[in-house]
């Protein structure tokens, strides 16, 4: 595994590196310590011998001849930089395709074995976004700051034995200089990603403002309503809210690279005023004079900028790691991404025994000591207020959530015993905010059985069960329409006509329970009803579960369990109901106009 459940560090980044891409990691490595050493120390010296061989010749004390040598020296080592250049591009391009084939999908299927509880938490949620946003640009960042160190380190040591026997003390200035250049990007580093991780509920907000007002579901009521300016308004609010943050770390960071760079400067022309000296008195050479002029000053610009710029890679990935660490400890589960199993078992019994449940960040039960029991085959549906804990029940069928109290047993044996593949294989659930995929028609559809072979006749015939025959006639290329306007050629469905894909989804599922959790709920009551009846006679010998706060759909289940607050308070058939004159009767006296 590239990622693992451990504390991280911020040298971390080169093992991870190294697991993604290990031969052009080496490769780069190699490179660089070459390219740090052997191009600064013979610059320097074949530029001295070039000019002392031209200053001999034009004193008359060598033959013209004698500079064609040290002039094809000197370009073949400049050629030899320039193509050295290129192929370490060429190299980290490579290794960077590689930490992106590898880091990505990773990533993707960590996020995926989350427990779900933390995908509904705001801080976590948090957590998640910070490490997921950019691990291929935040670890490379790192990575190449440690290779920048490594190099800026070795570059000095080639520099110092070509100085230190002229100006010993300016070798001192420059080490003496680097530790405060160093300590000052590791905090500025620091201070960046902290800034950054302040600014993250501000992007987040952002980020949904701006699909608020560019995005094409909402256009129709941007247009109606006229809430552009209102909205371009807070989004403008959050946007500098984070800008801001970002900003006062910049100027401060500025300054300080800025009055560094001044710094290094002086210290250069110091040592550059200093050599003067020996080159009059003939114990320097004009000639190595300038070549270790120009290895001062290149180095003067790596203290200046890449120093800088490559410990603050390191103290931003290090802030990274810390986020990585907290990640990886996030409760998981280790078979969330084995597909359904190809044969689901036979349902005979469904049963909640004295379930308490309460979402982690909550202060109440949402299920209190909640019981009933289910059979197979038969169709149940389950009403109650907003609130009253119906659409929780679902997620703790399909394993969402674990940490309930009691018990829910299916077959007589605790649901939490069941692998993920089976428990995925189990139910079919069509949401109140189903998924709009925007892929082919086909393609949607069997979505709701990734383990079967489908052939294009049975999907044709699912569609056309959930009334989607008119639809495939409109579209271009018929159920190979790829649906929404991402793809080109692609084609957009209605708000009920995506409504009827999502049902085909689990029409076409092998699962033993279908369940419809308020799917409709964006429909007139009566539009509701007749989706629900037409549902009905489609699961007609399955095991369907109705959940709904409206009650046009009831009188179609063998039983009704009417909830509130987190517990049964009802259950019979609607007549039965009727007659007890309870809650049950009384919401459905007051929805029945509804559907008259």
């Amino acid at each position: 595994m590239i990622f693992k459940k451990k504390k991280y560090k911020s040298f971390d980044v080169l093992f991870i590196v190294f697991r993604a891409s290990p031969i052009y990691t080496i490769l780069r490595a190699v490179f660089l310590i070459i390219f740090a050493t052997v191009p600064t120390v013979v610059t320097a010296l074949v530029t001295a011998d070039f000019i002392n061989t031209a200053t001999a010749i034009l004193q008359g004390t060598r033959p013209h001849n004698d500079i064609y040598l040290p002039f094809v020296l000197l370009l073949a080592t400049l050629a030899a930089i320039t193509i050295m250049g290129s192929i370490v591009g060429l190299i980290t391009s490579k290794m960077n395709f590689d930490l992106q084939r590898k880091l990505k999908p990773a990533m993707v299927e960590i996020n995926a074995a989350v427990d779900f509880k933390h995908i509904e938490n705001a801080e976590s949620w948090e957590l998640i976004s910070r490490v997921s946003r950019d691990p291929v640009g935040s670890i490379t960042s790192g990575f190449e700051g440690f290779l920048r160190i490594l190099e800026i380190a070795l570059s000095i040591t080639s520099v110092l034995v070509l100085i230190v026997a002229q100006v010993w003390w300016a070798a001192i200035v420059i080490v003496a200089f680097s530790v405060p250049m160093l300590w000052l990007s590791l905090r500025a580093g620091k201070k960046n990603y902290q800034a950054g991780r302040d600014a993250e509920k501000f992007n987040r907000r952002n980020e949904y403002l701006d699909g608020v007002l560019t995005g094409r579901d909402n256009v129709d009521e941007r247009t109606v309503f006229g809430y552009g300016d209102e909205i371009n308004k807070r989004w403008r609010e959050q946007y500098e809210a984070g800008r801001i943050l970002q900003l006062k770390v910049n100027i401060k960071m500025s300054f300080i690279t800025k009055g560094s760079s001044m710094i290094l400067s002086l210290i250069s022309l110091l040592i550059a005023l200093t050599l003067i000296g020996p080159v009059v008195t003939g114990d320097l050479s004009a000639g190595m004079y300038i070549g270790i002029e120009a290895a001062v000053f290149g180095l003067i610009r790596m203290l200046g900028w890449q120093l800088f710029s490559g410990t603050e890679n390191i103290s931003r990935v290090n802030e990274y790691m810390k986020d990585l660490t907290a990640f990886m400890a996030l409760s998981k589960s280790e078979d969330v991404l084995n597909l359904p199993d190809a044969k689901p078992i036979d349902i005979k019994t469904l049963e909640f025994r004295s379930v308490r449940f309460k979402y982690p960040t909550g202060d109440r039960f949402i299920l209190d000591k909640l019981s009933f029991s289910l059979k197979g085959g038969r169709h149940y549906a389950f009403v109650g207020k907003n609130g009253a804990g119906k659409t929780t029940i679902t997620k703790l069928l399909t394993g969402l959530y674990t940490d309930y109290e009691g018990e829910i047993l299916i077959n007589g044996k605790e649901l939490r015993e069941f692998p993920s593949s089976t428990l995925k294989a189990m139910f079919s659930i069509v949401y109140q905010d189903f998924a709009k995929y925007y892929i082919p028609l086909r393609e949607n559809i069997i979505l709701g059985d990734v383990v079967g072979t489908n052939t294009t006749e049975q999907i044709s015939n699912i569609a056309t069960k959930v009334g989607l025959s008119e639809t495939i006639t409109e579209l271009k290329n018929g159920i190979e329409t790829p649906l929404g306007k991402i793809i080109e050629g692609g084609q957009d469905l209605s708000g009920g006509q995506w409504q009827r894909v999502a049902i085909a989804r689990s029409l076409i599922s092998r699962a033993p329970v279908r369940i419809l959790d308020e799917p409709t709920a964006a429909l007139d009551p009566i539009s509701e009803s007749q989706v629900y009846s037409e549902f009905e006679k489609l699961m007609r010998g399955k095991t369907t579960i109705f959940i709904s706060h409206r009650l046009g759909s009831t009188k179609l289940a063998d039983e009704i369990l009417v909830i509130d607050a987190g517990e049964i308070v009802e259950r019979g058939t609607h007549n039965e109901l009727m007659m007890s004159n309870g809650q049950y009767a009384e919401m459905f006296e007051a929805q029945r106009s509804w559907y008259q």
